[in-house]
């Protein structure tokens, strides 16, 4: 019989910590972490700490280190393929250089270096929707974005750009308003982050949102 993928994030939940009890207790999977490259993550709400498992452990029910070692290889019938369809119904992976990717790599470079590993050249991380939605709420500082943007008469007219490069407010916003994506403009232009994009789109709506007033 094929083994039977999760239903509920609950599951996932519950599959995350199993594996987390099996990494510290069993040195065959300790040796497997380097090679895993799709890792999933919950915020737990006692230690405000992160918890990573492999997607091929979570996404299938009654998760254990004995299945997870015997059916996760080629031979075996664990398919990430499979489990990254199931997942990615609770899960969603940060936007590339965003705060949260960052914490996330940071955090999972922390869990690994505590079995003397590192998390491979294409690891990536996915964390429950409902603790990106969290992050996303709380973790905006207006002040921390609006020091990204910077007005010098002696670069582009003085027109407002990111603090350090010559790309102006206005291009960021007339870029996306023509259609490109937040992770194009970020492969396009390397010297950019996540945060400069929301801190330009959140100046531009300030600055539209000024009280005009009208004398008569």
């Amino acid at each position: 019989m094929k083994p039977r993928t999760v239903t509920s994030p609950e599951q996932v939940v519950e599959n995350i910590d199993r594996f987390q009890d099996a990494v510290r207790q069993r040195r065959q999977v300790q040796d497997r972490v380097a090679r895993v490259w799709s890792w999933y993550a919950y915020k737990d709400d006692k230690s405000g700490a992160w918890k990573f498992a492999p997607g091929k452990f979570i996404g299938y029910r009654d998760a254990n280190a004995e299945n997870y070692l015997a059916e996760s290889t080629k031979a075996g019938e664990h398919d990430g393929r499979i489990v990254e369809r199931v997942l990615e119904e609770w899960f969603r992976a940060p936007e590339r250089g965003s705060r949260l990717e960052r914490e996330l790599m940071e955090a999972l470079r922390g869990f690994l270096a505590g079995f003397a590993k590192a998390p491979g050249k294409r690891a990536r991380v996915a964390a429950l929707i409902t603790n990106v939605a969290a992050m996303t709420r709380s973790s905006v500082d207006v002040d921390d974005l609006f020091s990204r943007i910077t007005s010098d008469p002696a670069i582009c007219g003085g027109r407002p750009c990111i603090k350090g490069t010559r790309m102006r407010v206005v291009d960021i916003v007339e870029a996306i308003a023509h259609g490109a994506k937040r992770e194009e403009l970020l492969t396009d232009f390397d010297y950019l982050t996540d945060d400069d994009i929301t801190a330009a789109l959140l100046y531009a709506a300030r600055a539209t949102g000024h009280r005009i007033v009208r004398t008569v």
